[in-house]
């Protein structure tokens, strides 16, 4: 393969002879001054080939759109799959890959260019005056956070950082009424001798009940209920609570819909069994997800849902946290626990029409609205500004500024439908058009919805 002639446009490469320069005439004025990149491939050479004209290793050839056009068949689909890991690990966004069954010519290559590229061609939106700037309003942490992380939701300031006291003061009577410490292994050592008992079937005449090494408070212990909106954040508030009461990973989280119909399944899971309970259950028997986590945080999402049999089964357990593992004939187990509710509904109001248990929902000692995203506004700049250093939601931090028509179009929006999660969403997609571009900066054309998608 001869040499390949360098193309005027750094960013068009070809290892036919001459070819990269005719394809910089044809069509790269389309590309000029933007971070696009065009291949040609023939004879199927594969992206180590030099006589692209490619960089060294070492140069800093990246992109975030790329063509790559493989001239004349037949195509060997081992190479097509070399050029596209090739092309990704450049940095590309968007990447096409087409062909030509011959020799690419004028006509043949602007065409496919056209049906291929369309959206290149797309006007950039305006730099806008900069609104918010990344770095501006929040210094995140240094080491890189989970997606769940509390601090996506700057909870500290404003209508949420008042909810959030609320939440911390949970937090400290929890930790005062239930002082365990799992690192000294006092529930490992109270689940061993609860699971030998249930391995047994039943007591034995003078059996010493397990004790856990703490008083049982359980009138001491808050019941924490959360409502909210879809995407406002009620699971992160109970991941808070569960690290905020010195537990590391996520707390135990029941979905209350996925038992509906299931109500003997709940009971199981969840309060265990002795040996013999049921058939297909376990030998030795199981103390039950409660009791795995005493001590800990336990998650009941979309408590609303349940249903007349799963409401009186937590109110069984709430009475006295007490645990009476299925076919166990001795004296309950002492499982302290604390119990974050959350729903998107009105539970006074279904309490009112009979539709949930006045009693359960009295349980609950402390009760709290999650405020909209529409309701806070004041603490726009600051989500933003986490949003924009967030590697999930701006890869490799390379949108840096967002500009007032962006900031007004996100502020007006409402957000009615999905909360949180949906300025996520928005934000995202945003990022996404500003980084294919080639642009360090998002615009209000960026998050209209109706803009075609590129």
């Amino acid at each position: 393969m001869s040499k390949n002639t360098k193309s005027r446009n750094p960013m068009i490469f070809a290892n036919r002879e001459g070819l990269a320069q005719q394809i910089g005439e044809w069509v790269g004025a389309q590309f000029a001054g933007k971070p696009y990149c065009v291949i040609c491939v023939s004879e199927n050479a594969e992206p180590g080939n030099f006589g692209f004209g490619f960089p060294p290793e070492r140069g800093k050839l990246s992109f975030t759109r790329a063509l790559v056009v493989f001239e004349g068949l037949p195509i060997n689909l081992e190479n097509v799959g070399r050029w596209r890991g090739w092309a990704m690990e450049k940095g590309a966004w968007d990447l096409q890959m087409n062909f030509l069954q011959i020799e690419a010519t004028k006509e043949s290559f602007c065409e496919l260019v056209r049906k291929s590229c369309h959206a290149w061609a797309a006007t950039f939106p305006d730099r806008e005056t900069v609104s918010i700037s990344k770095g501006q309003f929040v210094r995140m942490p240094s080491e890189p956070t989970a997606k769940d992380d509390p601090s996506l939701l700057t909870m500290m300031f404003g209508s949420m950082g008042n909810l959030m006291t609320q939440v911390d003061l949970v937090a400290r009577r929890f930790r005062q009424a239930c002082p365990l410490d799992r690192q000294k292994k006092e529930v490992s050592a109270y689940l061993d001798k609860i699971d030998k008992s249930l391995a047994s079937g039943k007591p034995t005449p003078g059996e010493k009940v397990p004790q856990l090494g703490v008083e049982n408070l359980s009138d001491h212990l808050p019941k924490l209920l959360l409502r909210g909106a879809t995407g406002v954040g009620k699971t992160l508030i109970a991941r808070y609570l569960h690290r905020n009461c010195g537990f590391e990973g996520r707390p135990l989280r029941v979905p209350i819909p996925e038992y509906l119909g299931k109500e003997d399944m709940f009971e199981y899971d969840l309060f265990g069994y002795a040996r013999g309970a049921y058939t297909g259950g376990t030998e030795e028997g199981s103390h039950g997800l409660l009791l795995q986590n005493a001590g800990g945080v336990v998650f009941f999402d979309e408590i609303g849902e349940a249903n007349e049999i799963l409401q009186a089964k937590l109110l069984a357990f709430l009475d006295d946290y007490r645990v009476r593992p299925r076919k166990w004939e001795g004296t309950p187990f002492y499982c302290p626990v604390l119990v974050v509710a959350a729903t998107n509904q009105d539970l006074a109001e279904k309490a009112m029409n009979g539709r949930f248990r006045r009693d359960l929902l009295a349980r609950f000692t402390d009760r709290h609205e999650i405020p909209l995203l529409k309701e806070r506004v004041d603490d726009l700049p600051f989500i933003l500004d986490c949003l924009l250093q967030r590697e999930s939601l701006n890869s490799g931090g390379i949108v840096r500024e967002i500009g007032q028509g962006a900031f007004e179009f996100v502020k007006n929006h409402g957000f009615e439908e999905g909360n949180f999660r949906q300025l996520e969403d928005l934000f995202r997609a945003a990022c996404q058009r500003a980084i294919r571009d080639g642009r360090t900066y998002l615009a209000a054309d960026d998050f209209m919805q109706k803009r075609a998608r590129l």
